[in-house]
């Protein structure tokens, strides 16, 4: 089989039946890696992934990442149980001071506010089944909102911390709300990261600028086998880019700094 010219990386955060902008229910999300297990797909690990990109090498075929973001408890009780039974791994971006404490940060939705993210024995257990673990920052700030110096301290101090709980790499970094500027970008570098994800809809190829990945977000398959296709495929991103379905949109809530997006650090 030939190696795959494109890399879907997927987003979820959440495996639950609230019904908000970040959940997916367990029954979509079971029918979802059903869909990939029949079709022959496997995972690679994100460090993995990053690997073969960087250094120009193939990618196996029908291969996938799968990705979580900020580290809530579903992750433990309904989305490792359900990737288990088809062997799939996967990882998650930790938010490191919020680690075991509810998730206050700007625009997080209502029904996780109270309730605490994984704590270190929780995403430990994660790691001991073969999830990587990397950072999403320190606080989870906007951080094109913050100036060079605290946006590096941000990635740095989430990256050492990520090293030294969980004796992970942590080289890649989710960018909270898939927000960056020219600054992060040169903060990434200063903290020796060597990739950085959005949540610009896409798939990877090997020429895109490291710093910048897209990724295929779930909520465009959620109840569609194909959709799903469609999307890892490439084929969903080129569909979009000549609809102009995805605008600028998300971006308005990002243009001015407030002490909510910054967490008080600027």
């Amino acid at each position: 089989m030939r190696p795959a010219p494109r890399l879907p990386i997927i987003a979820y955060h959440s495996i639950d039946e609230f019904g908000t902008s970040i959940s997916v229910s367990p029954g979509d999300f079971r029918r979802q890696m059903h869909w990939f297990a029949q079709r022959g797909w496997r995972t690679l690990a994100l460090s993995e992934a990053a690997r073969l990109v960087l250094a120009g090498a193939g990618i196996p075929a029908r291969s996938f990442v799968l990705t979580f973001d900020d580290g809530l408890p579903s992750l433990l009780t309904c989305a490792a149980p359900i990737l288990a039974e088809h062997g799939f791994t996967a990882t998650t971006f930790v938010v490191t001071r919020l680690v075991g404490r509810p998730p206050d940060w700007y625009r997080m939705p209502g029904p996780y506010r109270s309730t605490p993210l994984l704590d270190r024995a929780g995403l430990e257990r994660l790691a001991s089944m073969g999830w990587e673990l990397h950072p999403h920052t320190h606080d989870h700030p906007v951080l094109p909102h913050l100036p060079l110096a605290v946006q590096a301290d941000q990635i740095g101090r989430s990256r050492s911390l990520v090293q030294e709980w969980f004796g992970q790499s942590g080289t890649v970094l989710a960018y909270p709300f898939g927000q960056l500027n020219e600054d992060t970008t040169r903060a990434m570098k200063q903290c020796g990261m060597e990739a950085g994800l959005t949540l610009t809809f896409g798939t990877v190829l090997r020429a895109d600028d490291p710093y910048n990945w897209p990724r295929v977000g779930s909520a465009w398959f959620k109840h569609s086998d194909l959709r799903q296709r469609l999307a890892v495929t490439g084929w969903l991103e080129k569909y979009i880019a000549l609809r102009g379905l995805v605008k600028k949109g998300r971006e308005r809530h990002f243009t001015t700094p407030t002490a909510e997006t910054t967490r008080g650090l600027a």
